[in-house]
């Protein structure tokens, strides 16, 4: 069952007019973001990764197919940077260009 983001933690994956840098991103305490994500939405970590300026990154996903990428900051605040549906988890990495082996 999809259950729908609270409005504030929602980044629409539409076409945006504007560059990224200029963005808001959906923000707030760690703990609140990973009780949407973990608590509500039912995902779990499935990656994670070193990001710029000693920032981390976390992919989140679940059975039903909804994932999150979320960016953790140093002081603390997680960013929601994107979500959606139909995630499928490839065997081991795959190449970036073509087609998945």
């Amino acid at each position: 069952m999809l259950r729908t983001l609270a409005p504030t933690l929602v980044l629409a994956l539409a076409p945006m007019p504007a560059p990224v840098a200029a963005q808001t991103l959906p923000c707030a305490a760690r703990e609140r973001v990973l009780q949407h994500v973990i608590d509500q939405r039912g995902e779990r970590r499935l990656a994670t990764g070193a990001a710029a300026n000693g920032a981390t990154i976390d992919l989140f996903a679940a059975e039903s197919g909804t994932w999150t990428l979320v960016l953790n900051l140093p002081d603390g605040r997680s960013c929601l940077l994107a979500n959606g549906q139909q995630f499928e988890a490839t065997e081991g990495l795959q190449p970036a260009r073509g087609h998945p082996a």
